[in-house]
């Protein structure tokens, strides 16, 4: 019975300890879930101060004059052989037409002088640049006046397989390389590429080979009455996209074509001498990375906070709800 009775007892005992443990495993659960949240809690505050140190990031660097240029968009033709939904050259509606070759050459030998040669990167683009049939001579004069630029052809590739020897061999004397946008048409990209290989020409996807064009819908908004400042910094063009077009420097591809957007929809959506910056007027280099790196009165006109993509790539039907809100 003694016996019984000590070992009911130690049960006891053990049982209260037990019960301890039990509480106390209870309690730390309890501490680990709260620790668990604290730290959800302050993974989610990095990351928007991450993401908002990024966007600070951003707009400074939209903000800061460059050293130099380190891109210039360039048309060789301002229409296209496609139909893009919502282009923001507005190459679907541009009517055909070719930059003077004499003007270019104009343009270009100014361009050196003020720069110093110092742009690090040329892309000649359209509208489709293989519509212009002058594109070697194009060429020619962009290297003769930036000998140490990288010159880019940017093209849907479409007309590439119908070019002459002339073509290649001056791709592969005046250091152009191919850099080709993928679209969801048929393009006999085996024979692009044995010819550049024929021709050490570089073949570079513009985003990857992997990759076909999807479509972004650009929303304008007529009315003009945003704000430019915001406007400027959420532009991913702002400050980084430039544009050349009859001797002037814009800071996107939008307002330089935005007459064909006019014209195709009887709008009035005005560009202004301060949109850009004469190459002909400019005193030096500085006044024009000074003036890119600030807003232009055409900012008020685009809605970029609205741009989104919207998945496949899809032809424009020419209509000018492409570039409004609905």
């Amino acid at each position: 019975m003694l016996s019984l009775f000590r070992n009911a007892k130690q049960h006891q005992k053990i049982k209260a300890k037990i019960e301890i443990l039990e509480n106390h495993n209870i309690e730390f659960t309890t501490q680990n879930q709260h620790l668990y949240n604290s730290i959800q809690e302050l993974k989610t505050q990095n990351k928007l101060l991450i993401n908002q140190n990024t966007n600070l990031r951003n707009s400074l660097y939209k903000l800061t004059p460059q050293a130099y240029l380190r891109l210039i968009e360039i048309h060789l033709a301002e229409h296209c052989n496609l139909n893009c939904f919502s282009c923001n050259h507005f190459s679907q509606l541009a009517p055909k037409g070719f930059p003077d070759l004499n003007k270019f050459e104009k343009d270009m030998e100014q361009l050196s002088i003020l720069t110093k040669g110092m742009i690090a990167r040329f892309h000649l683009m359209g509208g489709e640049p293989l519509l212009n049939p002058n594109c070697k001579d194009f060429f020619a004069i962009a290297r003769k006046y930036f000998p140490d630029s990288a010159i880019w052809l940017i093209t849907n590739g479409i007309l590439l397989e119908k070019q002459s020897k002339d073509f290649w061999e001056s791709c592969k004397e005046n250091k152009i390389e191919l850099h080709p946008t993928k679209y969801p048409i048929k393009v006999n990209w085996e024979f692009v590429e044995s010819q550049c290989k024929e021709y050490g020409i570089p073949l570079i996807f513009y985003d990857n080979s992997q990759i076909q064009k999807t479509s972004y819908k650009t929303i304008l908004e007529p009315q003009g009455n945003l704000d430019c400042f915001h406007s400027f910094i959420g532009c991913h063009q702002a400050n980084n996209c430039t544009h050349f077009k009859n001797g002037k420097i814009y800071p996107c591809s939008v307002a330089p074509n935005i007459h064909y957007f006019n014209s195709a929809f009887n709008q009035n959506l005005p560009i202004t001498p301060l949109d850009s910056i004469d190459i002909y007027k400019a005193k030096d280099y500085n006044e024009i990375l000074q003036f890119l790196a600030k807003p232009i009165p055409f900012c008020r006109f685009c809605n970029l906070a609205k741009w989104k993509s919207i998945g496949e790539w899809k032809t424009s039907k020419k209509d000018i709800s492409e570039y409004l809100e609905l």
